[in-house]
Protein backbone atom coordinates (compact mmCIF):
# COMPACT_ATOMS: atom_id res chain seq x y z
CA UNK A 1 0.00 0.00 0.00
CA UNK A 2 1.34 3.42 -1.01
CA UNK A 3 1.23 5.47 2.20
CA UNK A 4 3.18 8.29 3.90
CA UNK A 5 6.09 7.12 6.03
CA UNK A 6 8.83 8.72 8.10
CA UNK A 7 12.03 6.70 7.65
CA UNK A 8 14.08 8.36 10.39
CA UNK A 9 14.46 7.93 14.13
CA UNK A 10 11.58 9.53 16.06
CA UNK A 11 12.25 12.48 18.37
CA UNK A 12 11.14 11.70 21.90
CA UNK A 13 12.22 14.72 23.97
CA UNK A 14 12.24 18.52 23.74
CA UNK A 15 16.01 18.39 24.21
CA UNK A 16 16.41 16.14 21.16
CA UNK A 17 14.08 18.39 19.16
CA UNK A 18 16.15 21.45 20.09
CA UNK A 19 19.30 19.69 18.89
CA UNK A 20 17.62 18.64 15.64
CA UNK A 21 16.48 22.20 14.92
CA UNK A 22 19.62 23.84 16.31
CA UNK A 23 17.52 26.04 18.59
CA UNK A 24 17.35 26.37 22.37
CA UNK A 25 14.72 24.49 24.36
CA UNK A 26 13.67 27.75 26.00
CA UNK A 27 13.03 29.43 22.64
CA UNK A 28 10.94 26.52 21.37
CA UNK A 29 8.84 26.52 24.54
CA UNK A 30 8.37 30.29 24.38
CA UNK A 31 7.31 30.11 20.73
CA UNK A 32 4.79 27.40 21.52
CA UNK A 33 3.18 29.71 24.10
CA UNK A 34 3.26 32.85 21.93
CA UNK A 35 2.73 31.38 18.45
CA UNK A 36 -0.89 32.56 18.09
CA UNK A 37 0.24 36.19 18.31
CA UNK A 38 3.21 35.87 15.94
CA UNK A 39 1.53 36.15 12.54
CA UNK A 40 0.87 38.96 10.11
CA UNK A 41 -2.46 38.81 8.31
CA UNK A 42 -1.92 38.87 4.53
CA UNK A 43 -5.32 38.85 2.74
CA UNK A 44 -5.16 37.82 -0.91
CA UNK A 45 -7.65 37.90 -3.74
CA UNK A 46 -8.21 34.98 -6.09
CA UNK A 47 -10.86 35.13 -8.79
CA UNK A 48 -12.58 37.99 -6.99
CA UNK A 49 -12.72 36.18 -3.63
CA UNK A 50 -10.71 37.06 -0.55
CA UNK A 51 -8.45 34.46 1.01
CA UNK A 52 -7.00 34.89 4.50
CA UNK A 53 -3.33 33.94 4.60
CA UNK A 54 -0.76 34.53 7.32
CA UNK A 55 2.97 35.21 7.40
CA UNK A 56 4.84 34.21 10.55
CA UNK A 57 7.11 36.72 12.27
CA UNK A 58 10.66 35.87 13.29
CA UNK A 59 11.83 33.76 15.05
CA UNK A 60 8.75 31.59 14.57
CA UNK A 61 9.21 31.78 10.79
CA UNK A 62 12.81 30.56 11.07
CA UNK A 63 11.85 27.64 13.28
CA UNK A 64 8.99 26.63 10.97
CA UNK A 65 11.35 26.63 7.99
CA UNK A 66 13.81 24.45 9.88
CA UNK A 67 10.97 22.12 10.79
CA UNK A 68 10.12 21.82 7.09
CA UNK A 69 13.73 21.30 6.00
CA UNK A 70 14.74 18.88 8.76
CA UNK A 71 11.54 16.99 9.54
CA UNK A 72 8.43 17.45 7.39
CA UNK A 73 10.12 17.32 3.98
CA UNK A 74 11.98 14.15 5.05
CA UNK A 75 8.76 12.14 5.05
CA UNK A 76 8.16 9.85 2.08
CA UNK A 77 5.07 11.04 0.25
CA UNK A 78 2.91 8.60 -1.71
CA UNK A 79 2.58 9.03 -5.47
CA UNK A 80 -1.02 10.27 -5.23
CA UNK A 81 0.02 13.52 -3.46
CA UNK A 82 1.23 16.37 -5.66
CA UNK A 83 1.02 19.74 -3.90
CA UNK A 84 4.19 21.55 -2.78
CA UNK A 85 6.33 18.45 -2.17
CA UNK A 86 10.10 18.31 -2.61
CA UNK A 87 10.91 15.12 -4.47
CA UNK A 88 13.84 15.06 -6.89
CA UNK A 89 13.23 11.47 -7.94
CA UNK A 90 9.55 12.08 -8.67
CA UNK A 91 8.90 15.84 -9.03
CA UNK A 92 5.41 16.95 -8.00
CA UNK A 93 3.52 19.81 -9.63
CA UNK A 94 0.21 20.74 -11.21
CA UNK A 95 1.50 18.91 -14.28
CA UNK A 96 2.27 15.65 -12.45
CA UNK A 97 -1.14 15.85 -10.79
CA UNK A 98 -2.95 16.29 -14.10
CA UNK A 99 -0.81 13.59 -15.75
CA UNK A 100 -2.42 10.97 -13.52
CA UNK A 101 -5.71 11.60 -15.34
CA UNK A 102 -4.44 12.28 -18.88
CA UNK A 103 -6.60 10.57 -21.50
CA UNK A 104 -9.40 9.78 -19.04
CA UNK A 105 -12.94 9.49 -20.33
CA UNK A 106 -14.66 10.38 -17.07
CA UNK A 107 -13.43 12.77 -14.36
CA UNK A 108 -14.77 13.55 -10.89
CA UNK A 109 -13.57 16.77 -9.23
CA UNK A 110 -13.99 17.34 -5.50
CA UNK A 111 -12.81 20.19 -3.30
CA UNK A 112 -12.31 20.47 0.46
CA UNK A 113 -14.14 23.42 2.00
CA UNK A 114 -12.03 25.77 4.16
CA UNK A 115 -9.30 23.15 4.23
CA UNK A 116 -6.62 24.85 6.33
CA UNK A 117 -8.98 26.21 9.01
CA UNK A 118 -10.37 22.66 9.28
CA UNK A 119 -6.97 21.21 10.26
CA UNK A 120 -7.08 21.43 14.03
CA UNK A 121 -4.24 21.47 16.54
CA UNK A 122 -5.35 18.11 17.92
CA UNK A 123 -5.02 16.56 14.45
CA UNK A 124 -1.53 18.04 14.01
CA UNK A 125 -0.63 16.54 17.40
CA UNK A 126 -1.94 13.14 16.24
CA UNK A 127 0.07 13.46 13.02
CA UNK A 128 3.37 13.99 14.82
CA UNK A 129 2.64 11.17 17.26
CA UNK A 130 1.14 8.68 14.81
CA UNK A 131 3.03 9.12 11.54
CA UNK A 132 6.33 10.51 12.83
CA UNK A 133 6.31 8.54 16.09
CA UNK A 134 7.39 11.57 18.15
CA UNK A 135 6.98 11.71 21.91
CA UNK A 136 3.87 13.24 23.47
CA UNK A 137 5.64 16.38 24.73
CA UNK A 138 7.36 16.94 21.39
CA UNK A 139 4.13 16.46 19.42
CA UNK A 140 2.23 18.82 21.70
CA UNK A 141 4.89 21.52 21.35
CA UNK A 142 5.09 21.16 17.55
CA UNK A 143 1.32 21.29 17.22
CA UNK A 144 1.39 24.71 18.89
CA UNK A 145 4.28 25.96 16.74
CA UNK A 146 2.46 24.86 13.56
CA UNK A 147 -0.99 26.29 14.33
CA UNK A 148 -2.61 29.65 14.92
CA UNK A 149 -5.72 29.95 17.07
CA UNK A 150 -6.10 26.18 17.05
CA UNK A 151 -5.79 25.48 13.30
CA UNK A 152 -3.22 25.40 10.50
CA UNK A 153 -2.66 28.92 9.11
CA UNK A 154 -2.64 29.08 5.33
CA UNK A 155 0.62 30.72 4.26
CA UNK A 156 2.84 29.25 6.97
CA UNK A 157 5.66 27.14 5.53
CA UNK A 158 4.63 24.12 7.63
CA UNK A 159 0.96 24.17 6.66
CA UNK A 160 1.35 22.79 3.13
CA UNK A 161 3.20 19.71 4.36
CA UNK A 162 0.72 19.17 7.16
CA UNK A 163 -2.15 19.47 4.65
CA UNK A 164 -0.54 16.77 2.50
CA UNK A 165 -0.08 14.41 5.43
CA UNK A 166 -3.21 15.04 7.51
CA UNK A 167 -5.10 12.05 5.99
CA UNK A 168 -2.09 9.79 6.59
CA UNK A 169 -4.05 6.98 8.26
CA UNK A 170 -7.27 7.02 6.19
CA UNK A 171 -6.35 8.05 2.63
CA UNK A 172 -4.00 5.16 1.62
CA UNK A 173 -6.63 2.42 2.00
CA UNK A 174 -9.19 4.46 0.08
CA UNK A 175 -6.72 5.06 -2.76
CA UNK A 176 -5.87 1.36 -2.87
CA UNK A 177 -9.56 0.44 -3.12
CA UNK A 178 -10.13 2.98 -5.92
CA UNK A 179 -7.18 1.62 -7.89
CA UNK A 180 -8.51 -1.93 -7.51
CA UNK A 181 -11.80 -0.76 -9.05
CA UNK A 182 -10.03 0.84 -12.03
CA UNK A 183 -10.11 4.46 -10.80
CA UNK A 184 -7.16 6.85 -10.67
CA UNK A 185 -6.85 9.14 -7.62
CA UNK A 186 -4.77 12.23 -6.92
CA UNK A 187 -4.83 15.11 -4.47
CA UNK A 188 -3.26 18.54 -4.86
CA UNK A 189 -3.76 20.20 -1.45
CA UNK A 190 -7.56 20.61 -1.25
CA UNK A 191 -8.29 19.48 -4.84
CA UNK A 192 -9.23 15.81 -5.17
CA UNK A 193 -9.51 14.21 -8.60
CA UNK A 194 -10.74 10.72 -9.50
CA UNK A 195 -10.90 9.46 -13.08
CA UNK A 196 -11.33 6.35 -15.19
CA UNK A 197 -11.32 5.24 -18.81
CA UNK A 198 -14.98 4.12 -18.70
CA UNK A 199 -18.21 5.68 -17.51
CA UNK A 200 -18.92 4.64 -13.90
CA UNK A 201 -22.30 3.31 -12.84
CA UNK A 202 -24.51 5.47 -10.66
CA UNK A 203 -23.78 3.14 -7.75
CA UNK A 204 -20.03 3.59 -8.25
CA UNK A 205 -20.39 7.37 -8.39
CA UNK A 206 -22.42 7.43 -5.18
CA UNK A 207 -19.84 5.19 -3.55
CA UNK A 208 -16.95 7.43 -4.59
CA UNK A 209 -18.59 10.58 -3.26
CA UNK A 210 -19.63 8.97 0.02
CA UNK A 211 -16.18 7.39 0.50
CA UNK A 212 -14.37 10.70 0.02
CA UNK A 213 -16.93 12.43 2.24
CA UNK A 214 -16.24 9.88 4.96
CA UNK A 215 -12.48 10.33 4.63
CA UNK A 216 -12.83 14.09 5.03
CA UNK A 217 -15.24 13.73 7.94
CA UNK A 218 -12.72 11.53 9.76
CA UNK A 219 -10.51 14.64 10.03
CA UNK A 220 -13.28 17.17 10.56
CA UNK A 221 -13.26 18.36 6.93
CA UNK A 222 -16.15 18.77 4.50
CA UNK A 223 -16.64 18.81 0.75
CA UNK A 224 -17.35 22.05 -1.05
CA UNK A 225 -20.54 21.04 -2.82
CA UNK A 226 -20.30 23.83 -5.37
CA UNK A 227 -16.98 22.36 -6.55
CA UNK A 228 -18.25 18.79 -6.96
CA UNK A 229 -18.25 18.04 -10.70
CA UNK A 230 -18.68 14.78 -12.63
CA UNK A 231 -17.95 15.09 -16.33
CA UNK A 232 -17.58 12.92 -19.40
CA UNK A 233 -14.96 13.88 -21.99
CA UNK A 234 -16.17 16.92 -23.93
CA UNK A 235 -18.44 18.31 -21.21
CA UNK A 236 -17.68 21.70 -19.69
CA UNK A 237 -18.48 23.36 -16.38
CA UNK A 238 -21.16 26.04 -16.23
CA UNK A 239 -19.94 29.23 -14.59
CA UNK A 240 -21.74 31.92 -12.65
CA UNK A 241 -22.21 33.88 -15.88
CA UNK A 242 -24.00 30.90 -17.52
CA UNK A 243 -21.08 30.26 -19.89
CA UNK A 244 -19.31 26.91 -20.08
CA UNK A 245 -15.57 26.47 -19.54
CA UNK A 246 -13.53 23.34 -20.30
CA UNK A 247 -13.04 20.96 -17.39
CA UNK A 248 -9.48 21.11 -16.08
CA UNK A 249 -7.46 19.37 -13.38
CA UNK A 250 -5.33 21.91 -11.46
CA UNK A 251 -5.81 24.24 -14.42
CA UNK A 252 -4.79 21.76 -17.13
CA UNK A 253 -6.88 19.95 -19.73
CA UNK A 254 -6.60 16.16 -19.29
CA UNK A 255 -8.88 14.69 -21.94
CA UNK A 256 -6.08 14.44 -24.50
CA UNK A 257 -2.94 12.33 -24.36
CA UNK A 258 -0.97 14.80 -22.24
CA UNK A 259 -1.95 17.64 -19.86
CA UNK A 260 -2.12 21.03 -21.51
CA UNK A 261 -3.41 24.54 -20.94
CA UNK A 262 -6.57 25.60 -22.72
CA UNK A 263 -6.34 28.19 -25.51
CA UNK A 264 -8.23 30.67 -23.35
CA UNK A 265 -5.76 30.30 -20.47
CA UNK A 266 -2.74 30.67 -22.78
CA UNK A 267 -4.28 33.89 -24.10
CA UNK A 268 -4.82 35.16 -20.54
CA UNK A 269 -1.21 34.43 -19.61
CA UNK A 270 0.12 36.34 -22.62
CA UNK A 271 -2.18 39.24 -21.73
CA UNK A 272 -0.90 39.26 -18.12
CA UNK A 273 2.70 39.54 -19.34
CA UNK A 274 1.79 42.34 -21.77
CA UNK A 275 -0.10 44.20 -19.05
CA UNK A 276 2.96 44.12 -16.79
CA UNK A 277 5.17 45.40 -19.59
CA UNK A 278 2.81 48.32 -20.22
CA UNK A 279 2.57 49.12 -16.51
CA UNK A 280 6.36 49.12 -16.15
CA UNK A 281 6.60 52.02 -18.60
CA UNK A 282 4.58 54.34 -16.37
CA UNK A 283 5.13 52.86 -12.88
CA UNK A 284 8.54 53.81 -11.49
CA UNK A 285 8.53 51.68 -8.34
CA UNK A 286 9.40 47.97 -8.36
CA UNK A 287 7.53 47.57 -5.05
CA UNK A 288 4.27 48.29 -6.90
CA UNK A 289 5.03 45.89 -9.74
CA UNK A 290 6.60 43.05 -7.77
CA UNK A 291 3.34 41.32 -6.66
CA UNK A 292 2.02 41.43 -10.23
CA UNK A 293 5.35 40.12 -11.52
CA UNK A 294 5.22 37.10 -9.20
CA UNK A 295 1.59 36.37 -10.14
CA UNK A 296 2.41 36.55 -13.84
CA UNK A 297 5.54 34.41 -13.40
CA UNK A 298 3.48 31.83 -11.55
CA UNK A 299 1.10 31.61 -14.49
CA UNK A 300 3.99 31.40 -16.95
CA UNK A 301 5.32 28.55 -14.80
CA UNK A 302 2.29 26.54 -15.81
CA UNK A 303 3.31 26.91 -19.46
CA UNK A 304 6.83 25.81 -18.56
CA UNK A 305 5.52 22.79 -16.66
CA UNK A 306 3.63 21.70 -19.78
CA UNK A 307 6.64 22.24 -22.01
CA UNK A 308 4.79 24.84 -24.09
CA UNK A 309 7.14 26.81 -26.39
CA UNK A 310 5.72 30.17 -25.23
CA UNK A 311 6.89 29.54 -21.67
CA UNK A 312 10.59 30.45 -22.01
CA UNK A 313 9.88 33.50 -24.18
CA UNK A 314 7.32 34.91 -21.73
CA UNK A 315 9.61 34.19 -18.79
CA UNK A 316 12.41 36.13 -20.49
CA UNK A 317 10.07 39.08 -21.11
CA UNK A 318 9.06 39.16 -17.44
CA UNK A 319 12.68 39.10 -16.33
CA UNK A 320 13.47 42.03 -18.64
CA UNK A 321 10.75 43.99 -16.84
CA UNK A 322 12.18 42.98 -13.48
CA UNK A 323 15.73 43.99 -14.33
CA UNK A 324 14.70 47.33 -15.81
CA UNK A 325 12.43 48.23 -12.89
CA UNK A 326 14.99 47.34 -10.25
CA UNK A 327 17.38 49.95 -11.66
CA UNK A 328 17.16 53.10 -9.46
CA UNK A 329 14.87 55.76 -10.91
CA UNK A 330 17.62 58.37 -11.46
CA UNK A 331 19.72 55.81 -13.32
CA UNK A 332 16.76 54.95 -15.53
CA UNK A 333 16.33 58.63 -16.40
CA UNK A 334 20.03 58.97 -17.14
CA UNK A 335 19.91 55.86 -19.31
CA UNK A 336 16.89 57.21 -21.22
CA UNK A 337 18.63 60.57 -21.73
CA UNK A 338 21.77 58.83 -22.98
CA UNK A 339 19.75 56.80 -25.45
CA UNK A 340 18.00 59.95 -26.72
CA UNK A 341 21.34 61.74 -27.13
CA UNK A 342 22.79 58.77 -28.95
CA UNK A 343 19.87 58.78 -31.37
CA UNK A 344 20.24 62.54 -31.88
CA UNK A 345 23.90 62.09 -32.76
CA UNK A 346 22.99 59.38 -35.25
CA UNK A 347 20.48 61.72 -36.88
CA UNK A 348 23.04 64.57 -37.12
CA UNK A 349 25.67 62.27 -38.57
CA UNK A 350 23.15 60.93 -41.05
Amino acid sequence: MDAPTYPFKPIHSIQALALALDESERLLERLAIRADRMYRHVPQEKKGKRRDTYDAHEPLKRVQRKLVDRVLSKAIFPAYLHGGIRDRKSPRSIHSNASVHAGARYVILQDIRNFYPSILKSQVDDLFRGLFGFGASVSALLSLICTRDGCAPQGASTSGYIANLIFWNVEPKIVQDFLAQGFQYSRFADDITISCSREPTSEELSGIVSTVTGMLAAKGCHQKRTKLHMRVRGQGIKGDDATFTPLTVTGLSVFNGAPSLTKLERKRIRSAVKELEVMSESTPGWAVLEPKYHRAMGRVGRLLACGHPDGEALKARLNVVKRSCQIPLHERYQQAISECLAKAVEVDVG
